[in-house]
């Protein structure tokens, strides 16, 4: 059921045309930069975008949110029911965002997608978001939720032996370290991250430079994630528990699913945290999208391409979570 797939150089192709135009559309706007707006207003604008250019989420039971103690203060999480029987297979989800916006709202498409095309429950975590709470905040509480998801998972409807962890951007960098956190004690059978953050120091990957500008995420914003995430306290670029690249644990990760987009400033970073797996001997398999830009999967109503991506991952998941994997 698990296999390794990973391209030695990834594919290149033009800017998918409706992505392009949107891009331009938004350019012609002239709003101001994200980075230059205080975090609220960013995070209602993320909202905004998420709701407005999403196709329709597909039909499930239910979704009810339900709060538990968090590691700093009460953690909310949205629990995400399909029209099927149990027991089921059971995903977290963990938005994305840069670590400082988005929120159960941008990403509820994205889960009640995964919840239907999975046939899983899905429990996205609602994590405390920079700068007001930064770094380890947000892991913490990924990490929390995943210990509650594991010891709930019956109550859920769900099979704790057949439990995966997912997420995009900044939201898949923090499902991989709860993972590598979670070693030795909770054993998810998979992990999915889309365009994930794996490192941002030292000097610009080719990537970066060639999409740090009119590609949706910037060089701009994503510093002003980083900054804000990490309080200013640049030693904590290379810690652990922020810079994948440099984690010593990544055997210890289930069989992952990766994926780029070959229009993201992200997407070398992602193309080498998917080999770095791969040489740690977990069964990887890496996904690209050479005519995507970051954040696609908001934007299913713009290009199909992001509706592809999740296809792809609920595909990939539905096999990991099968009951006849070993």
């Amino acid at each position: 059921m698990s296999h390794t797939s990973i391209p030695s150089v990834l594919d290149t192709a033009p800017l998918d045309p409706a992505l392009a135009g949107f891009l331009a559309q938004a350019a012609a706007q002239g709003n101001p930069p994200l980075e230059s707006l205080p975090p609220p207003v960013a995070r209602q604008i993320y909202r905004e975008l998420a709701a407005g250019l999403g196709l329709p989420a597909p039909a499930i039971a239910s979704a009810d949110d339900r709060v538990i103690d968090g590691p700093g203060s009460p953690l909310t999480l949205r629990i995400y029911q399909p029209d099927a029987q149990g027991p089921l297979p059971l995903l977290l989800y963990v938005h994305g965002g840069g670590f400082v916006i988005g929120d159960l709202e941008t990403h509820d498409k994205v889960c009640r997608t995964l919840c239907h095309d999975v046939a899983a429950v899905v429990v996205a975590v609602d994590y405390r978001l920079a700068p007001e709470h930064p770094f380890p905040a947000a892991v913490d509480d990924v990490a929390c939720a995943l210990r509650w998801v594991a010891a709930h998972a019956h109550a859920l409807g769900a099979d704790p032996s057949r439990m995966a962890l997912a997420g995009d951007s900044a939201g898949a960098q923090l499902a991989a370290v709860a993972a590598l956190r979670s070693a030795g004690t909770i054993a998810p059978r998979a992990l999915g991250l889309i365009y994930p953050v794996a490192q941002h120091y030292g000097e610009p990957s080719p990537s970066m430079a060639e999409n740090g500008e009119g590609k949706f995420l910037t060089t701009g914003v994503m510093q002003w994630f980083i900054d804000c995430y990490l309080g200013g306290r640049q030693e904590l670029a290379r810690h652990a528990d922020f810079a994948l690249l440099h984690a010593q644990a990544l055997n210890t990760l289930p069989p992952t699913w990766l994926a780029t987009m070959g229009h993201d400033p992200l997407r070398d970073e992602g193309h080498a945290l998917a080999l770095r797996i791969a040489e740690a001997g977990v069964p990887t398999e890496h996904r690209h999208y050479p005519g995507a830009i970051h954040a696609c999967i908001h934007f299913t109503a713009v290009s199909p391409l992001g509706s592809q991506v999740m296809a792809d991952l609920a595909g990939w998941l539905r096999a990991q979570l099968s009951p006849r994997s070993p």
